[in-house]
């Protein structure tokens, strides 16, 4: 499987996980905060952008792109991924020896984004080339954001890129709904871990959050006061901020 990542900064190596419906693009943004201290390994996940794909997924698959990218990335590489990316970074966490430092925003924590009849209204719409009202709905229902934040999005690349990863999106969420936190055997995982979440974020994401902070043993739990799910875009600096500051 080829990876594809866009690697800019100088230093300590930070490899950055997006969830689902997006790309290594969601973190534009943040990047920019972050490369005078940090070399960004952000990378498309299989089966969406640069990166490659096949006709199975499973979320350890996921896992071992991610902790593979990490190994590449070099010594001393750090780990954070966003929602679903958080979810996939966890995983990978516990494919790697010696990880120094893990940060998660608001990962599911299994069984909690969407249920089997909303997954399927989606992946008709998509398949019958309805593609932008099944993104608005997933952003909305699921990612918690409000329609003006929607409208902002709609007509710019990033949009049409999310677009474009619209059929990874149903895959993913069948793939969350069967997968239970217990497996990531979290208590077990040394590394000193970061974990985000919106102030104005879905019940599910403060749900989740909560059960990752609670079995992680090494976890800080930090909030991002006025935002949501998507601080990666209404808050890129103080994201940025949070992530520096912890990882030091």
């Amino acid at each position: 499987m080829r990876i594809a990542c866009q690697v800019g900064g100088e230093g300590t190596p930070l490899v950055m996980v997006h969830g689902a419906g997006s790309g290594r693009w969601s973190f534009d943004l943040v990047r920019p905060h972050l490369e005078d201290r940090f070399t960004v390994w952000a990378l498309d996940r299989r089966g969406r952008g640069d990166s490659g794909d096949d006709e199975s997924y499973s979320l350890e698959a996921d896992f071992d792109d991610v902790a593979a990218v990490v190994r590449e990335a070099g010594p001393g590489a750090l780990l954070f991924g966003h929602s679903y990316g958080g979810l996939v970074a966890a995983g990978a966490a516990a494919r790697l020896d010696g990880l120094p430092g893990l940060a998660t925003y608001e990962g599911p924590m299994g069984g909690v984004l969407a249920d089997e009849a909303w997954t399927a209204r989606f992946e008709q719409r998509v398949e019958s080339g309805d593609r932008d009202s099944a993104m608005r709905e997933f952003m909305s229902a699921i990612g918690g954001y409000t329609d003006a934040e929607i409208e902002a999005m709609q007509g710019t690349p990033a949009w049409q890129a999310r677009l474009a990863a619209s059929p990874t999106v149903p895959r993913e969420l069948r793939a969350e709904r069967e997968f239970a936190i217990d497996a990531l055997r979290l208590g077990e995982l040394a590394a000193p871990t970061l974990v985000l979440v919106g102030s104005e974020s879905p019940d599910w994401a403060r749900r989740s959050t909560q059960a990752f902070a609670s079995a992680l043993p090494n976890a800080e739990l930090h909030t991002l006061d006025g935002h949501g799910h998507g601080a990666a875009v209404s808050g890129p600096e103080l994201l940025a901020g949070e992530l520096a500051g912890f990882f030091g």
